[in-house]
């Protein structure tokens, strides 16, 4: 046996065991997560540096930028087409739902790629009036805009 790997395997299981890994676990949407294959071993950001997580995947996967005026939300949506989608947006709440049948109806042998209906709520890093945004869908990528309301900061006098 290599002693090394035993150390690592010691203290990776040291890291899971005084974390939040393994509350929830064995419950039952984390297991039918599991079950489904949307969960997995991935890299993510945690101080800067790289390290190791586990993380439940997110359908669809969204990008978020702002810039000194704008908030843009960028939704990657594959073989969806407009028409399949359903956008909506209440405060800092964007709610994008997508509505997708299969393109074979025969059983899947393998089947790595999403395409079932979908709900995903997405909290914006400001708040917006549903009359600001605007949307565009193009090549499988629903581009979400609105202008920053607050995007400086103002002086608040103390009394």
């Amino acid at each position: 046996m290599d002693m090394n790997k035993i150390l690592q395997w010691m203290e990776l299981a040291k890291k899971y065991q005084s974390s939040e890994f393994w509350n929830g676990i064995f419950d039952e949407s984390s297991l039918e997560d599991f079950m489904k294959g949307n969960v997995g071993f991935g890299q993510g950001q945690e101080g800067g540096s790289k390290t190791e997580k586990w993380q439940v995947k997110q359908f669809p996967p969204i990008d978020i930028y702002l810039t000194e005026k704008e908030v843009y939300i960028i939704v990657d949506l594959p073989g969806y087409k407009k028409e399949d989608i359903t956008l909506s947006v209440s405060g800092a709440k964007l709610l994008i739902k997508g509505y997708k049948k299969n393109i074979v109806n025969g059983e899947p042998v393998q089947k790595e790629r999403y395409c079932d209906d979908f709900k995903r709520i997405i909290t914006l890093p400001e708040p917006t009036i549903p009359g600001q945004v605007v949307a565009k869908f193009e090549n499988g990528l629903l581009l979400v805009s609105y202008n920053r309301q607050f995007s400086k900061e103002e002086h608040v006098p103390i009394d």
